[in-house]
C-alpha cells in the first residue's frame, strides 16, 4: 500500500482507517484442585489500551480443565477483547504459553486450545513476554486476583462488578500495591459464593474519544 493511497481527496490522513492500537495484556488463570475430578478453572486478564491509556478487566470461569488449558484460554480470552488489529505485547506467568508462542515449545498436546490461540493472533502483531508470577508487577498480580476469582465463585464476573474493580485498580495504578483492589474483590467473591449473584448488561469502557478504541470496531 502507497503512502497515497492512505490520504483522502481533501488531502487528510483517515486516522481510523489506518491506525493501529498499541496494546498491553496481563493474562494469567488458576486451576482449584488442579489434575482431580473436580477441578475448576478461571482466567483473567488485564487489557491495556496504551495510546488512550484505556483500561479493561476480564475474569471467566472455564469450568473444569487443567491449569495449562486454561493459561492458553487465558490468551485467547483476553485476544477476544480487540476489535481492531492491534500491536499487542502479552504478559503471562506461564512459560508453557509463552516458550511455545515463541516457538520453543512443540504443540504436543492439548492442540484444540492451542488452535483457538492461534487463530485469535491473526491480524496482530504480537510480543510474547514470559514473567515471574506472584513478583509484585501490578496488573499481572491483579490478572491473577480476577482468574482466581472466578474459578473460585465457578461463574464469569458481571461486568458492574468488573467496572467496580477497574475502577479500583485504576486507582492504584501508579501506587506499589493494588489493596484496595482485592479488598472490593473479596467482597464480591464472599457475594458470590454466599448469595449467587443476578444476570446484568455489559458496561461499556470509555476513554480518549480522539483515537479510536482497541476494544471497538
Amino acid at each position: 500500500m502507497t503512502a497515497l493511497k492512505l490520504v483522502k481527496e481533501n488531502g487528510r490522513t483517515d486516522a481510523g482507517e489506518t491506525y493501529t492500537p498499541i496494546v498491553t495484556i496481563y493474562a494469567d488463570a488458576s486451576c482449584l484442585r488442579n489434575g482431580s475430578p473436580d477441578q475448576s478453572a478461571g482466567c483473567g486478564a488485564v487489557i491495556v489500551d496504551r495510546n488512550r491509556m484505556e483500561l479493561k478487566l476480564l475474569a471467566k470461569y472455564l469450568g473444569p480443565m487443567t491449569n495449562q488449558q486454561a493459561e492458553i484460554l487465558a490468551c485467547v480470552n483476553a485476544l477476544e477483547e480487540l476489535r481492531r488489529p492491534c500491536r499487542v505485547e502479552i504478559f503471562s506467568d506461564s512459560r508453557y504459553v509463552i516458550d511455545t508462542m515463541n516457538g520453543r515449545n512443540r504443540m504436543k498436546t492439548n492442540r484444540p486450545f492451542w488452535s483457538q490461540l492461534v487463530e485469535k493472533c491473526y491480524g496482530h502483531q504480537i510480543t510474547w513476554r514470559w514473567v515471574k508470577g506472584h513478583d509484585g508487577l501490578l496488573f499481572q498480580e491483579a490478572a491473577d486476583r480476577l482468574a482466581r476469582a472466578a474459578s473460585t465463585a465457578q461463574t464469569d464476573l458481571l461486568s458492574d462488578d468488573i467496572e467496580l474493580l477497574r475502577e479500583h485498580l485504576s486507582d492504584e495504578s501508579n501506587q506499589l500495591n493494588i489493596r484496595s483492589f482485592e479488598i472490593e474483590l473479596d467482597k464480591i467473591i464472599s457475594r458470590y459464593t454466599t448469595f449467587g449473584h443476578p444476570v446484568n448488561s455489559h458496561s461499556t469502557f470509555d476513554g480518549v474519544a480522539s483515537l479510536p478504541s482497541a476494544f471497538s470496531a
